[in-house]
């Protein structure tokens, strides 16, 4: 893995922290669009993996392309995800107001 590839994901670590305590929430970010890395697609991050639509196990970060990690990237500092938090014994959809 290069160093490019190895910053991206540390960004992509950092924004997922940023954003889980901006919402103070510690579970998965669903992105808005599925990524296509190959055969599998991505539709969802947390603070340690990103994390295939509909599997339980996440994807190794050194299976990724880096297309696919700027996609996320990119998902994430623009605020195109959502996640589901429980009020009050509901569960809703949550998200960060979009950037312009």
């Amino acid at each position: 893995m290069d160093f490019i590839k190895t910053h991206l994901i540390t960004k992509i670590k950092d924004q997922v922290k940023e954003k889980q305590n901006i919402l103070k929430f510690e579970g998965f970010l669903f992105l808005d669009n599925y990524i296509t890395d190959g055969d599998k697609k991505i539709n969802r991050v947390n603070k340690w993996n990103v994390y295939p639509k509909e599997e339980l196990i996440p994807l190794n970060w050194y299976q990724i392309k880096g297309g696919s990690l700027l996609e996320v990237y990119s998902q994430l500092k623009d605020n195109n995800f959502y996640i589901y938090k429980i009020l009050d014994g509901k569960s809703h959809k949550m998200r960060i107001k979009k950037k312009k």
